[in-house]
């Protein structure tokens, strides 16, 4: 049976509203125009981010859209958004301190894992990608002026005001708990979590939030600390999501009001306060690791 005009209109109002867009539909309309930074720096005003504000930024080029001067231009924009006095962060992951994920260390002989071992590359502030966290990050990991955290799997890259201040410590075990950036920038004020055209999956400082909740799940991340001969390391660390709880903690504190929607170009983007997303879901996944029966 289909549903009556005046329901489907209503929706899609809602739709438009909760994502800041005033045209039909969640998005803008593609065309043919690419997206500018000036554009792009607009659409970080009307969304609620101002000069000295800090942003904590995970974010998919696709998502956005075509752009003039591509990835390099969202990282202007950033930067412009907040200001010299402001700062930007994002995730520098990369996967050259690990054993290849491809091979399976149970179905080797010692010597060959050893042999592997001393092939991984391991980890190079200056050198290694950001792997597996998208062409605006790793742009961003190699725009001047960027510093990065010095842990070979979890390193977080920052620029702007006191970057340098947020950088260092990084701890190697619980790498996205206390003592690491991602726990000193709940500190800073004005410091906001912004997803851009991702979802919470992607959010790292739900990582943070699980390692601060008495109940958390947790697993061994084995790595090289260093190039060439360098030892490995296990240390311990909370488990990956794999979907399992952020999606629930983030919706739920999108059911507070504390989380403003909007677009950034093409792209369905996330604005909330840093400390007060942490704060928030550690509690909610503490609660929800209690009751599934999780324990550290």
């Amino acid at each position: 049976m289909a549903r009556p005009v005046f329901f489907c209109a209503r929706a899609q109002a809602l739709a438009r509203r909760a994502w800041g867009c005033h045209r039909p539909g969640m998005t803008r309309p593609e065309t043919d125009r690419s997206h500018t930074r000036e554009m792009l720096l607009h659409d970080l005003r009307q969304m609620g981010v101002h000069p000295g504000d800090g942003l904590f930024v995970h974010a998919s080029m696709r998502a956005i859209g075509p752009v003039t001067g591509g990835a390099g231009a969202v990282v202007e924009a950033l930067l412009g958004a907040v200001g010299p006095e402001g700062l930007v962060a994002m995730p520098g992951f990369s996967s050259e301190a690990y054993f290849p994920s491809e091979l399976s260390r149970e179905a080797l002989s010692a010597g060959a894992v050893a042999g592997i071992e001393s092939a991984v590359p391991g980890f190079d502030p200056q050198r290694s990608p950001a792997d597996g966290m998208g062409v605006i990050a790793e742009t961003f990991r190699l725009w001047p002026g960027t510093l990065r955290s010095d842990h070979p799997a979890v390193s977080v890259c920052l620029n702007g005001c006191d970057a340098a201040g947020y950088r260092a410590p990084h701890a190697l075990a619980w790498a996205c708990g206390p003592g690491t950036p991602l726990d000193h920038l709940r500190a800073r004020p004005g410091m906001k979590l912004l997803l851009i055209g991702v979802d919470w999956t992607r959010c790292s400082a739900l990582h943070t939030a699980e390692t601060l909740a008495a109940h958390r799940r947790t697993k061994l991340r084995r790595f090289k600390t260093g190039p060439g001969d360098a030892p490995w390391c296990e240390t311990p660390d909370v488990a990956d999501d794999m979907g399992r709880l952020f999606p629930g903690a983030g919706a739920a504190l999108e059911a507070t009001g504390a989380v403003r929607k909007a677009l950034l170009g093409q792209a369905q983007c996330r604005l909330c306060g840093y400390a007060e997303l942490i704060d928030f879901a550690a509690g909610w996944i503490d609660a929800a690791n209690a009751a599934s029966g999780a324990r550290d």
